[in-house]
């Protein structure tokens, strides 16, 4: 270890060791406990009261006794209280600077074991503030008489300490002076202690922590949802107006008419992924200004189904792929909305691979309802030699994509070589 890095520790370790006396932190926390120390006066007033009274033989002990009870009751009844603890969590968060993930804020009724703890939180707030707040009433004005002693005003309060600190002025000066830090280290104490306690007493219980989890996931699981439906949509359609705009190119000299086309067809794959993606980025705003509110139906990934299979076919073809379309009339009708849907959505994106990877191959799509399924298969030819397509960074996802939507409504996916062809099929149970 170096000289440098020996003194750069060493700095470390000396703001560690005044950060009590340096922080706002502290200063947060006394007040915090000032306040249970307060709360806890009080409580101990109230007991001191009544011992008093059941002292003084006049008294009707019997009287004296219910309303003993009755304030016992009504005095224990606030920690056990849903707003009490909600209070405790916000006045942790502010003057204990716990963060809002460790202690969020409560949801739905408390059970009682949940209730219990927050009592438990309450007595030790007030235990430990009793504890500081006594030592401040006791070392400020200890330290006080001993600074104004060491000053030579007032001196017999350390004459009856003893002849020893009498004759000793430096030494009192040095005892103030470790009454008033004495403070603020145990204040950090007691903080630390609190901040350790925070999670387990005023924290979420097991089945709120279970709740949390599964409300996350269903979350997560939303926006990976709609992170598929961006990358099947804006996917195909940047596929579609490559190719476009790459035969554009080509034509726009020897055949003005079939590049004429070719625009036409760029536009309208751009006008229908910006549908996509303004649908898609409105339901992630709505997601995020009102989840808990929003209804499961209003947070919708575009309509697509099969019903617009033939219109997604006809893009294919614009863009110079034979593509053979063999779908029955009226399957989609007969067919669940997510089925259609995410059935539509395993086509494009098997298409859109086609198109990339095996440019000017015919391609065939059949979608048939059999054995209480519906059975969706998108083939072509392999090509002769490996695409010259760069793949892009996360390649693989469109596959990982259509493996997902077919397992979310229990189906099956087989993507590969077959037959000197590449197949992607999928099933869909039905019933």
């Amino acid at each position: 270890m170096t000289a440098g890095t020996t003194r750069a520790s060493g700095r470390r370790t000396l703001r560690w060791a005044l950060s009590p006396l340096t922080s706002a932190s502290t200063v947060r926390a006394g007040v915090y406990l000032v306040i249970g120390g307060v709360l806890a006066g009080a409580y101990f007033a109230l007991a001191a009261g009544f011992v008093q009274m059941f002292a003084d033989p006049a008294t009707p002990r019997v009287a004296v006794g219910v309303l003993a009870l009755i304030t016992a009751v009504i005095v224990c009844t606030p920690p056990f209280l849903a707003p009490v603890r909600a209070l405790e969590i916000a006045a942790v968060r502010t003057f204990l600077d716990v963060d809002a993930r460790t202690l969020p804020d409560p949801v739905g009724a408390p059970t009682v074991a949940t209730r219990w703890r927050g009592a438990a939180w309450f007595a030790l707030h007030l235990v430990l503030g009793a504890l500081v707040t006594l030592g401040l009433l006791v070392a400020v004005p200890l330290a006080t008489q001993l600074a104004l002693s060491a000053f030579g005003i007032d001196r017999a309060f350390l004459v009856q300490l003893g002849p020893a600190l009498a004759s000793n002025p430096a030494g009192w000066l040095a005892l103030a002076v470790l009454a008033l830090i004495a403070l603020p280290y145990g204040t950090a104490l007691a903080r630390r202690l609190l901040r350790q306690s925070a999670e387990p007493l005023l924290g979420p219980d097991q089945t709120a922590r279970i709740a949390e989890l599964e409300a996350r996931a269903d979350r997560l699981a939303e926006r990976g949802r709609l992170a598929r439906e961006l990358h099947d949509s804006v996917g195909h359609a940047l596929t579609v107006t490559t190719l476009q705009a790459a035969a554009a190119a080509r034509q726009v000299e020897a055949d003005p008419d079939a590049a004429r086309r070719s625009l036409a067809a760029i536009e309208e794959a751009g006008r229908t992924a910006m549908a996509d993606l303004d649908h898609v980025l409105g339901l992630l705003r709505a997601g995020d200004d009102a989840a808990s509110t929003t209804s499961g139906s209003a947070r919708r990934a575009p309509a697509r189904s099969l019903d617009d299979l033939p219109a997604l076919v006809d893009d294919a073809r614009h863009a110079g792929t034979d593509v053979r379309l063999d779908l029955d009339a009226g399957t989609s009708a007969a067919l669940p909305r997510a089925t259609s849907h995410e059935a539509y959505r395993v086509v494009q994106e098997a298409l859109t691979n086609a198109v990339r990877h095996a440019p000017g191959r015919p391609v065939s799509v059949r979608v048939a309802l059999a054995d209480g399924a519906l059975d969706v298969e998108v083939a072509n030819p392999l090509p002769d030699a490996p695409s010259r397509v760069t793949p892009s960074p996360g390649g693989g996802r469109g596959l990982h994509g259509m493996a997902e939507r077919v397992r979310l409504l229990r189906g099956r996916l087989d993507a590969g070589p077959r037959a000197g062809a590449w197949v992607v099929r999928a099933w869909f149970p039905l019933g």
